[in-house]
């Protein structure tokens, strides 16, 4: 078996990818998580310096995203730790979210 025909059965193995380009995907979600988590702690800063208030719009996008993201990892590998994780972060979303609504009805004392 010559090279190309081992790297063209690698690539079928992998839905028409290689190695190399499933690595830098891997590192750009990695990049792309601590990243979002930056923006959203600089958002947070720059809106408690402001507002005396935390915004919590951009927690709820981050910790969705989470959520779904290792939800997606549970359903791939069928790790139950990856369920647990996926779990906690859904649970920290639904909460984020009821406290966005009352924030929005005027039920927590703050304004938008």
């Amino acid at each position: 078996m010559t090279k190309e025909e081992i790297l063209k059965m690698g690539r079928e193995d992998n839905g028409g990818r290689d190695i190399e380009d499933l690595e830098v995907q891997n590192v750009a979600a990695k990049i792309a998580y601590f990243s979002s988590l930056g923006l959203c702690a600089v958002v947070s800063i720059l809106s408690w310096i402001f507002t005396k208030r935390v915004s919590v719009q951009c927690w709820i996008i981050f910790f969705g995203m989470l959520s779904v993201a290792f939800f997606v990892k549970y359903l791939k590998k069928k790790k139950l730790h990856e369920l647990f994780v996926a779990l906690g972060y859904l649970v920290i979303f639904i909460l984020l979210i009821v406290t966005f609504i009352f924030e929005l009805t005027g039920r927590l004392g703050g304004k938008i």
